[in-house]
């Protein structure tokens, strides 16, 4: 049987093993694991039958989930698309696409949910109201972390997760790489050397800004410091035109009364020259 894991890690005993074990109902698998012990044991093989021997059984809906990861691959692989998306805009901080997203978001998680359930009715093993929530928060989680994401899709999942979000994952059968993390730290690199050259560009303008700014305020003190002279000289200036008026208002008053001892004199003189 083809496994989503033959994508992810090599093919290998354990893995061939653990493929059948995780597609069983959970009433069958520690029967079957137990079978596979001992035939390794019989064969000699030690490091494998320890390593089946330490495979535990899943509960009911981390099996279903197992199932949803053989039966409906294509829409986990559209759900997992999804959350690489909303991942991405919400690192960038896009809040139209994140609105835009998270109602896709919630039409993709109920139509995963639903699809989930049907499995497992067509299975013969209906899932209980705990089992359905558990499947939900599971694959909600799934959306915000792609290791918990590649680990759904590797179909050997053994419980489901406590919380959605980004937190602890829970405890599955057979470590899984995620494959996606490389992509995300070179596009998580590229994000930093450009938030760096923003910063240095950033950096640099501030320098310049603050360059003109003492520049302005040099020019602001010399032309302060020159109105300054300018309003003392027309200080000065106004002190002296009024010091001048001055000296012309007394000097007209000199020559009103010089006029004024001119007439009188001159009116003394016409009298005497009568009197003669």
């Amino acid at each position: 049987m083809a496994s989503t894991l033959g994508s992810i890690v090599d093919a290998a005993p354990i893995d061939r093993i653990a493929d059948e074990l995780y597609a069983l109902p959970p009433g069958e698998f520690v029967a079957a694991r137990d079978a596979h012990v001992r035939l390794a044991t019989e064969r000699g093989d030690k490091a494998l039958a320890k390593q089946v021997s330490e495979l535990r059984k899943p509960t009911a809906s981390a099996w279903a989930l197992n199932l949803l990861a053989r039966e409906g691959a294509s829409d986990l692989a559209e759900a997992v698309a999804l959350g690489e998306e909303l991942r991405t805009a919400q690192e960038e901080l896009r809040g139209g696409a994140l609105r835009q997203l998270g109602a896709r978001r919630r039409a993709v998680l109920s139509t995963l949910v639903r699809r989930v359930e049907a499995l497992a009715r067509e299975a013969g093993q209906p899932l209980g109201p705990d089992a359905v929530q558990q499947v939900r928060t599971t694959l909600a989680a799934a959306l915000a972390d792609a290791v918990l994401a590649a680990r759904i899709r590797a179909g050997r999942l053994v419980k489901p997760v406590e919380q959605s979000g980004f937190g602890p994952l829970s405890e599955t059968a057979v470590p899984v790489r995620d494959d996606l993390a490389p992509r995300r730290e070179q596009r998580r690199e590229r994000r930093l050397t450009k938030a760096r050259e923003d910063i240095d560009a950033a950096a640099a303008d501030v320098r310049k800004a603050d360059t003109a700014v003492i520049e302005a305020e040099q020019a602001l003190a010399e032309r302060e410091e020159h109105t300054a002279t300018l309003r003392a000289e027309l200080r000065r200036a106004q002190q002296a035109e009024q010091e001048a008026a001055n000296q012309v208002a007394k000097a007209k008053r000199r020559a009103d009364t010089a006029r004024d001892k001119l007439a009188t004199a001159e009116a003394r003189m016409t009298e005497l020259r009568g009197d003669a």
